[in-house]
C-alpha cells in the first residue's frame, strides 16, 4: 500500500487540505478557519481503502438560462475542485467538495492497486497502477483515452510537464515519455530506492528541470530536461538529514531562482534556493523550520510534527503541523536571517488544558459500601441487610472476579448453569464498565463451542461495542488477531440479519474492512517470501541428504587410532621389554663367540711353536 502522504495532499489554490486515512475516512479541512469541514467515508463505493489521491479541477459549464453579459465583458470560467481517488482494487473515485459526495467512477482501467495519480489542465487526469500500466483518461465521457505499458516494474510517481507534450513516471529508473508517441525520450538513474516525488518546472521558454525524491534518499535529486543532453549524473542534488515525505517548488519571475520547500520524515521543513546555472555541488537548505510547543518547565521544548507544506503567493509558506486529530495550518514568511528558524505555539497546549477540564467535569459514579456480589444463576435474597456488618466490607476485584468466574461448578439450585451464560454475564459487565481484566478473561478463548454460546445469547445493544473491541484486538498481534478472526466469524454468521438491516453499522465495519483488506495486501508478498524460504531450504536439505548419501556408500572407513587409549600403550611396553631382553641375550653370544675364538687361535699358536 502507499505511503501515508501519497492520500495527503492541499488545493491548487491552498484553500482546503485533504487526508484519507486507513479507517477509511476522508476529511477535508478549510486552511484558513482551521476547521474541518467534510468528512466522509468513501468505502461505502470503492469496497476497497484509499492507495492515492490528488486535487483536479474542473470547468463549470455556464448555465443556458442566465442572461448573457454585454459584450466586450471577459467571461470568467468557473471552476469547482474536485478529489480524485485511486483505490486498491483498481476503482478511481471522484468527489466533489463543493456538492459533497461522489460524482463519478472511472472503472475498468486498471486490475490491480492504484499506485500513482497526475492531472494537467491541458492534458486531464492520468493514472498508474501495478497493473505495469498508465493510463490517459477522458473526464467528458469517463473513458480511457490511452493506454500503454510502463514496464516491468511498478510505478510510483507520475508528473506531466508544463507544455503538456510529454509525462515523466518514475520507479527506480525515472522516464520520460513523449505523450503523442509514447516512446520514452530518455531514462534518468541515480536513486536506489522507489522514487516517491517528482516535480517538473519551467524556468523559461527553453530550459525545464526535474526535480526527485525517493525512499531512504536523504537528498533531491535535479535533473534537466534537455532531449539534445544525454548526462548520466544530476545536475544538483540537495541535501538533507532525513527522507523527504513532501516537496513543493517554484520559481521567482525576478530572477528565475527555483524555491524548493521539503518535508522531512521528522517533521521539518527545508527551504532551499537553487540558481540554474549548470553543474553544482551538494547544496544545503538556506532554512529550516521547526514547530514546537512550549512545556510547563522552563527551557523544556517538545517538536510538533510538521506534515505537509506548500510553497504561496509572496514566498510564504504555508505549514500543516500537529496530528490529523487536532490539525493547525498556518501562513509563515520565511526568516533568512538565521539558518534555523523556530515557531514557538501553544494552542496545542491549550487544547490540552481543555479537554482536561472537560474530563474532570465528568461525575464519577459513586458505589455504596452495601453491596452485595452474588454468584451467577443465584436468586436475588429477600431479607434485608445489616448495613452496619456490611459497611466498610467492599470485596478486592480478585475476589469479584473469582465469585463471576465461569468455572463455577454449581450454584444456589443446585443446577449447572451454561458457560455460555456466565460467559456473556461477564462479556456484558466489561463492555459497560470497560473493565480492561474482565474482557481479556472473556474474548482470550479457544473454546469456539463457547464463543457459539456467547454470541447466540449476545443482546442486539452490545453488537457495536464489541465489534469496537475486536477492531482493537485486529490491530494487535498475531495472537488476538486470530482470536478476534474466530468471534468476528461468529459474530457475522449469528447476527447477520440485524447487521445488514441497521442503518450505523457500516461506521463500525469501515474500520474492520480496512484492516482487513491491508492485511489481504500482504498475503501476495508473504506467498513469494515463504515459497522463496522454501526452496532454500529445500535445496539445503539435499545437499544435506547427497552429502549423507556419499558417506553410507563408502567401501572402507579407517579410523585412526587415539593417543589417549590405553591398548596402544600397553603393547608399546611390551614391545619395548620384549627388544631390551632379545638385545642382552644377543649382546651374551656375541661374547662368547669372541672368547671361543680366541681359545681357538691361542692352541694354533701353540701347536705352530
Amino acid at each position: 500500500m502507499a505511503n501515508i502522504t501519497a492520500c495527503t495532499a492541499f488545493s491548487h489554490d491552498g484553500q482546503f487540505f485533504a487526508h484519507c486515512g486507513i479507517d477509511g475516512k476522508l476529511k477535508i479541512w478549510e486552511t484558513a478557519t482551521n476547521r474541518l469541514k467534510q468528512e466522509y467515508i468513501p468505502n461505502l463505493h470503492l469496497n476497497s481503502p484509499c492507495s492515492v489521491l490528488c486535487w483536479i479541477s474542473v470547468n463549470i459549464q455556464p448555465s443556458p438560462w442566465k442572461k448573457r453579459r454585454k459584450k466586450g465583458i471577459m467571461e470568467e470560467v468557473e471552476q469547482k475542485g474536485i478529489i480524485v481517488m485511486g483505490s486498491v482494487n483498481g476503482m478511481i473515485t471522484l468527489y466533489d467538495v463543493a456538492a459533497a459526495a461522489v460524482c463519478g467512477q472511472l472503472e475498468n482501467g486498471h486490475s490491480s492497486c492504484v499506485t500513482a495519480l497526475t492531472w494537467s489542465a491541458n492534458n486531464g487526469l492520468f493514472t498508474a497502477a501495478d497493473d505495469h500500466y498508465i493510463i490517459e483518461w477522458n473526464m467528458k465521457e469517463n473513458g480511457i483515452k490511452s493506454k500503454w505499458k510502463s514496464g516491468k516494474a511498478k510505478v510510483t510517481a507520475l508528473e506531466v510537464t508544463q507544455d503538456g507534450k510529454s509525462i515523466i513516471s518514475a520507479e527506480r529508473i525515472i522516464k520520460w515519455w513523449n505523450l503523442s508517441t509514447k516512446q520514452v525520450i530518455r531514462t534518468f538513474t541515480g536513486h536506489a530506492g522507489q522514487v516517491t516525488s517528482l516535480n517538473a518546472i519551467t524556468v523559461n521558454q527553453d530550459t525545464s528541470y526535474l526535480i526527485s525524491g525517493a525512499s531512504d534518499d536523504r537528498y533531491l535529486s535535479i535533473w534537466s530536461l534537455d532531449e539534445t543532453k544525454n548526462d548520466k549524473c544530476s545536475a544538483a542534488s540537495l541535501t538533507m538529514q532525513d527522507e523527504a515525505m513532501s516537496v513543493s517548488v517554484h520559481v521567482t519571475e525576478e530572477d528565475s531562482q527555483m524555491m524548493v520547500l521539503a518535508i522531512t520524515r521528522s517533521g521539518q521543513a527545508h527551504v532551499f534556493k537553487y540558481q540554474p546555472n549548470g553543474r553544482s555541488k551538494p547544496l544545503k537548505p538556506t532554512l529550516t523550520i521547526a514547530v514546537a510547543s512550549d512545556g510547563n518547565q522552563k527551557d523544556a521544548v517538545q517538536l510538533i510534527p510538521i506534515f505537509m507544506a506548500k510553497l504561496i503567493e509572496n514566498g510564504k509558506l504555508l505549514l500543516a503541523y500537529g496530528s490529523y486529530i487536532n490539525l493547525t495550518f498556518e501562513k509563515i514568511t520565511p526568516d533568512y536571517s538565521d539558518k534555523i528558524q523556530y515557531l514557538i505555539r501553544s494552542e496545542i497546549k491549550k487544547t490540552k488544558e481543555r479537554k482536561e477540564e472537560l474530563i474532570t467535569k465528568v461525575k464519577a459514579v459513586i458505589t455504596e459500601d452495601n453491596v452485595e456480589y452474588l454468584v451467577p444463576g443465584a436468586t436475588n435474597t429477600t431479607t434485608k441487610r445489616n448495613r452496619t456488618s456490611s459497611a466498610g466490607s467492599q470485596l478486592p476485584l480478585k475476589d469479584r472476579l473469582e465469585n463471576l468466574s465461569f468455572n463455577v461448578e454449581t450454584n444456589s439450585t443446585g443446577k449447572i448453569p451454561l458457560k455460555g451464560t456466565n460467559m456473556i454475564q461477564l462479556l456484558m459487565q466489561g463492555l459497560n464498565s470497560k473493565d480492561r481484566t474482565i474482557l481479556n478473561n472473556v474474548l482470550y478463548t479457544k473454546n469456539e463451542r463457547t464463543i457459539r454460546n456467547t454470541i447466540a445469547r449476545l443482546p442486539v445493544q452490545a453488537i457495536t461495542p464489541l465489534l469496537k473491541e475486536l477492531c482493537t484486538m485486529l490491530q494487535g498481534k498475531t495472537y488476538p488477531s486470530k482470536i478476534a478472526t474466530m468471534w468476528l466469524n461468529t459474530l457475522v454468521t449469528t447476527h447477520a440479519a440485524h447487521l445488514i438491516s441497521h442503518p450505523d453499522i457500516g461506521e463500525s465495519l469501515s474500520p474492520i474492512l480496512c484492516l482487513i483488506d491491508a492485511k489481504l495486501m500482504l498475503l501476495t508478498e508473504i506467498s513469494k517470501l515463504r515459497g522463496r524460504v522454501s526452496l532454500v531450504t529445500g535445496q539445503i536439505s539435499g545437499c544435506k541428504e547427497e552429502q549423507d548419501t556419499m558417506m553410507d556408500d563408502t567401501l572402507l572407513v579407517y579410523q585412526d587410532a587415539d593417543s589417549s587409549d590405553e591398548g596402544p600403550a600397553v603393547e608399546d611396553v611390551d614391545l619395548e621389554s620384549e627388544s631390551d631382553e632379545n638385545w642382552e641375550g644377543i649382546s651374551d653370544q656375541e661374547e662368547q663367540n669372541e672368547n671361543d675364538k680366541s681359545i681357538i687361535f691361542k692352541e694354533e699358536d701353540d701347536m705352530s711353536s
